[in-house]
């Protein structure tokens, strides 16, 4: 049984923070963590162990929104979200198809893994083939990826589909569900389908819907976006004007439930913000993203108080890095700035210790896999990175805590402490 002497920092099931400076993470042959815990503790084990000194254990994060095709988009700076679309993003992923599409996807896994993420919710473009390629990908890299084609019958960049809009719905949902049934559950569940509508400015009601019933049926996620730009929010006024706001869209097309993520959400209304947190859906914080586009901040505080899940995403490419650390780190300094001019009701402290757990235990829960992976406890997975401490912490700082290590590894790390990368208790990734 592989076993680990290192230390040892990761939330437990309630999110609290447990620290072992000198702890042992062992594994057995089927991905399984047997021990976690103080090595004082560890009995029998610590005869086996494997001396990982100087290195530390995290859970795998996870990225719970983020764009595949848009990869080499990355930076591409000076637009808000609806110009940057139609420059940037739409003309890339219409040619996202062949060995290019081949490549970006090798490499976007590759640096996933090389940045201590073992899980992802990911989206492709409308071509059903580049889907199958990015799957290809995904399920070689080792990862633990959700994943969906993107689904557009308005605004769609397939200039040559020539057939009616009810016929390039229908080839959309019915790519969607073949991918599905080839992909969702592959492994043992390590690959997961997710039904991907774009958002609603790009869908029919009647997409949505029957994108929302294929997902039922099949047990699998959906993921799109909500309320990300203001711009936007008048644009789905404007198009669904029956409907309350923007949240009430998804609502009427069944979209609202607990195996849905939407990413985003900053402009949000009170009776909104009670409808996501009633059907239990999971919410993808985007910090970086949100930043580099100008959307604005997300309240955090007034989502907790009213009992939304939250994740956090590194949304690339409006999102400049795939490294959930940067990510992390915005999402501290954001709610920091956001408090500091008093921008939200609910001016609660965020922390470290909330920013690592929504990007371990929060993107579980999203994925529907929080029994699984998320902290590193006996019985879940082992799905995990080794990192540096040297990368982070400097080595005339005074010896710290678990809050002090959690601390200095938000603030100061990043993709550069990462040395392995492990799924299921298999090594992904090493530098």
């Amino acid at each position: 049984m592989p076993a680990l002497r290192c230390a040892v920092l990761t939330p437990d099931g309630r999110g609290r923070l447990r620290w072992f400076p000198d702890g042992l993470l062992a594994f057995g042959a089927d991905g399984h963590i047997e021990y976690c815990g103080p090595f004082s503790g560890a009995g029998k084990l610590k005869s086996g162990a494997v001396s990982r000194r100087g290195l530390l254990a995290i859970p795998g994060l996870v990225d719970a929104h983020c764009h595949l095709p848009q990869y080499p988009a990355v930076a591409a700076d000076g637009l808000t979200l609806l110009p940057w679309l139609k420059r940037h993003i739409f003309p890339l992923e219409r040619n996202f198809r062949g060995p290019q599409a081949r490549a970006t996807a090798r490499m976007f896994f590759s640096d996933m893994a090389a940045s201590g993420t073992t899980a992802a919710c990911v989206y492709t473009s409308i071509w059903k083939d580049s889907t199958e390629t990015c799957f290809e990908e995904a399920d070689k890299s080792g990862l633990r990826i959700a994943m969906g084609k993107v689904m557009m019958d308005q605004g769609s960049y397939d200039a040559a589909f020539k057939g009616s809009a009810s016929a390039r719905r229908d080839r959309s949902l019915a790519e969607s569900d073949e991918l599905c049934r080839k992909w969702h559950r592959r492994d043992h569940g390590r690959l997961l389908y997710a039904f991907t509508p774009r958002f609603a400015l790009s869908c029919s009601m009647e997409l949505m819907t029957r994108a929302g019933e294929l997902a039922a049926r099949r047990g699998a996620l959906v993921q799109t976006h909500l309320a990300e730009n203001r711009d936007e929010l008048a644009a789905v006024k404007s198009k669904f004007p029956g409907s309350a706001h923007y949240t009430d869209v998804y609502g009427k097309a069944g979209l609202l439930g607990r195996r849905s993520i939407f990413a985003h959400a900053i402009w949000l209304s009170d009776p909104e913000v009670r409808a996501l947190a009633e059907s239990g859906c999971t919410l993808a914080h985007c910090p970086t993203s949100n930043a580099f586009l100008g959307s604005g901040i997300m309240d955090v505080p007034r989502l907790e108080k009213a009992g939304v899940a939250l994740a956090l995403g590194s949304d690339v490419a409006a999102g400049p890095s795939l490294d959930l650390f940067g990510v992390m780190r915005e999402s501290v300094y954001l709610q920091r700035v956001a408090s500091a001019h008093r921008l939200f009701k609910h001016a609660e402290r965020f922390g470290p210790g909330r920013a690592f757990a929504m990007a371990t235990l929060g993107g579980a829960r999203a994925l529907g896999l929080e029994d699984k992976i998320g902290t590193l406890e006996r019985g879940k997975e082992a799905d995990f990175a080794l990192l540096d401490r040297r990368g982070f912490e400097p080595s005339c700082a005074p010896a710290a805590g678990g809050d002090g290590v959690l601390a200095r590894l938000v603030y100061r790390g990043g993709r550069d402490c990462v040395r392995e990368t492990y799924v299921r208790g298999r090594k992904v990734w090493r530098a």
